[in-house]
């Protein structure tokens, strides 16, 4: 064997290791960003998924710790920064569940038709004075964004607008929760 010989053997035994070790430093911290967001680790007979065990702590957790549970503002405001239109929708979907716990508390045998549903609420919460006009103009316009959001083409919320939607839809379900305790 000459030296040559004996070079392109020893290079060709380094040069996975030599890749690896490159390539690992290199993508250090890539990959040290993308572990906190993986469900599932595997290496070898070592297995862990994240997203089922915490989801089973949880809820132990909220059984222990009642000041524990979920709060929906938190999470949609929390949700903003990826999915702002989301967040509006589901916002909305709470001002929507409240006002008609409101209504079906206050008034007996009411339906309403599923094309005009909302118009139909905020009808309703208006005219048996549930809520004033000014309330109702609110939750009017609430829903018009929440229409432009869902239907618009092209139509695209900042997240401080979201925050801002958010944060009202909850005052107008707080409310309307206040006047459902009443009755």
């Amino acid at each position: 064997m000459d030296g040559m010989q004996f070079f392109i053997e020893l290079l060709d035994k380094l040069i996975w290791p030599a890749v690896f070790i490159f390539s690992i430093i290199t993508l250090q911290k890539p990959l040290t960003a993308l572990i906190p967001l993986a469900k599932k680790l595997k290496f070898k007979d070592f297995e862990i998924e994240f997203g089922q065990k915490l989801k089973a702590v949880s809820k132990k957790a909220e059984g222990a710790f009642p000041e524990l549970e979920i709060d929906k503002k938190s999470v949609l405001i929390a949700s903003v920064e990826n999915l702002p239109s989301s967040s509006i929708i589901q916002a909305w979907a709470e001002v929507d569940s409240a006002a008609e716990g409101l209504i079906k508390a206050k008034i007996a045998n009411v339906s309403f038709d599923s094309d005009t549903r909302y118009k139909d609420i905020e009808e309703i919460l208006v005219t048996e004075d549930l809520i004033d006009t000014k309330k109702g103009k609110l939750f009017s316009e609430l829903r018009q964004l929440r229409n432009k959001v869902a239907h618009a083409k092209g139509y695209e919320v900042g997240k401080v607008e979201a925050i801002q939607y958010i944060e009202l839809c909850f005052v107008m379900v707080d409310h309307l929760n206040q006047l459902k305790l009443q009755s």
